[in-house]
Parts: C-alpha cells; structure tokens; sequence
C-alpha cells in the first residue's frame, strides 16, 4: 500500500514538472492561448492535489488543537482564534493566477489584530 501511495506522488510529481514549462511559457509570452490556459489549468489542478491534501490535513490538525487551546486556557477566544485563523484560513488550491505569479499563494492565514484594551 505504501508503494502505491509513493508511485502516485512520484507521478504527480514528474507531471507537474513536464507541465511547468507551459506555465513559464504563458508568463514570458504576453498574449494568452488556448494552450497555454490548458496548461495552466491542468498544472493547477496537479499542484492543487497535493497541495489541498496538506492544507486540509493542516486545517483539521489546527481546529483540534484551537478547541483544545480553547478549552485549556480558560474558554479564551482570542487564543483559540490565533491557531485556527493561522491554521484554517489560508488557500486551498492553487490557481492558474498563483502559477503566473499574479496573487500570492498563503498556506497559511494571519491571526486577527488583538484588541488594544487587553484582557
């Protein structure tokens, strides 16, 4: 069973790197084709598997350990809201925009601005 999950990774893996000269391609070359949107797209969708699989792995391990934060120190939101908005939020998949380098792909999320007044 492991063999199957590490020869399915390496797969993913050896496509996404045939398909990232289609992504640099369609970045140097300032007109947009039909091709290179495919490309994009299925590059996206190779890099989002993996990638979506950690994050959502992340955001479950986050939630569990934000509840227990929660519960530990003494039904405090704002400790509890500092691991799950830095564990849930963030992106899920990776789009064509983040292959091109037009928007910034965040793994992870940035906790709210604690409030002046303190505790």
């Amino acid at each position: 069973m492991k063999t199957i999950a590490v020869r399915t990774i390496a797969v993913l893996v050896a496509l996404s790197v045939c398909v990232a000269p289609v992504a640099w391609a369609a970045e140097k070359n300032g007109n947009e084709s039909p091709g290179a949107d495919l490309g994009l797209g299925v590059a996206s969708f190779l890099c989002s598997v993996p990638y979506g699989a950690a994050k959502v792995a992340l955001a479950i391990v986050g939630g569990v350990t934000g509840a227990f934060t929660y519960v530990l120190s003494g039904f405090d939101k704002r400790a509890a809201d500092s691991v799950w908005y830095t564990t849930i939020e963030g992106d899920y998949v990776v789009t064509p925009d983040h292959l091109r380098g037009k928007k910034d792909l965040r793994f992870t999320g940035v906790p709210p601005e604690s409030s002046k007044g303190g505790r």
